[in-house]
């Protein structure tokens, strides 16, 4: 009887340790502001990205500038979403085309107050960014990879006889 009194205290202790082991595993709560940017591309909402940023080595007048040039970015890009809501596709290609030539124009505004060392950087961040492309070096499937493609079959085996 005592045994049995003991392994009931053992459980009633166990039982919520287990709850709050199971717990701990919810997702993290959404970002303020509403949630994700739309799709997997979360710099979208940035006129450059940060670590571009910190490669530029912008002086105080320089950040200020900047500030008021990536503000007026996020509102225009605002804009540009309440004219292409999303429809569980990418944007059509004419709306893609759209958001890279707003983003150009207020990346070419940007350029007006960088030294030339700075507009070389850019130039160089920028190139680096197109080359590895929207999901990573290799396109799609990550560095090296093909979008899912399977690799070619080995050769088959020959008989060197």
């Amino acid at each position: 009887m005592k045994r049995g009194l003991i392994i009931a205290c053992l459980i009633g202790l166990m039982a919520p340790l287990g709850v709050l082991a199971q717990g701990t595993n919810a997702p993290p709560p959404p970002p303020p502001g509403g949630g994700a940017p739309r799709g997997n591309r979360p710099n979208m909402d940035n006129l450059l990205a940060p670590p571009v940023l910190d490669e530029l080595a912008l002086t105080a007048d320089q950040k200020t500038k900047y500030d008021a040039v990536a503000a007026d970015f996020k509102k225009d890009v605002a804009k540009w979403r309440e004219a292409n809501p999303p429809t569980g596709g990418p944007p059509s290609p004419e709306a893609r085309q759209a958001m890279r030539d707003l983003r150009k124009s207020y990346t070419d505004k940007v350029r007006t107050f960088l030294t030339d060392d700075q507009k070389t950087k850019l130039d160089q961040a920028l190139e680096r960014m197109r080359s590895r492309g929207p999901r990573g070096p290799g396109g799609p499937g990550g560095p090296g990879g093909s979008g899912g493609t399977p690799p070619p079959p080995p050769p088959p085996p020959s008989s060197g006889n």
